[in-house]
């Protein structure tokens, strides 16, 4: 009986672990569009997040300004890498219990458009 458990246990387990893909990054249905700056304590660039099916991102500045890079959706976080010339720009969101709002550390966060 034991030895029945200890096989479904870990049969549930590797099903779960596969259902997460090879990264662990999960579905980011809910993620697709344009997400745009609401709440910007401090009063810095507005911007607006596009975040597309194949895994990109592009980030629109208040001036004009475009940036290309990709996400990974994991845990309760959104991971941006942002590849310049000289460096990889990492950002990472908190994403509410709701999927409502991408929260920077800073307290500014996006809501979906």
């Amino acid at each position: 009986m034991k030895q029945g458990l200890g096989w479904l246990l870990a049969a549930i387990f590797m099903v779960t672990l596969a259902s997460c893909g090879a990264d662990g990054q999960q579905d980011s249905g809910w993620l697709l569009g344009k997400w745009e700056l609401a709440y910007n304590p401090e009063n810095d660039d507005d911007d607006a997040l596009i975040f597309d099916s194949d895994d990109t991102v592009t980030v629109l500045a208040e001036k004009g300004g475009k940036m290309q890079g990709t996400y990974q959706y994991v845990g309760n976080q959104v991971r941006i890498a942002l590849p310049t010339s000289r460096q990889t720009i990492n950002v990472e969101f908190e994403v509410s219990s709701d999927h409502s709002k991408l929260i920077y550390k800073s307290g500014a966060y996006y809501m979906k458009q």
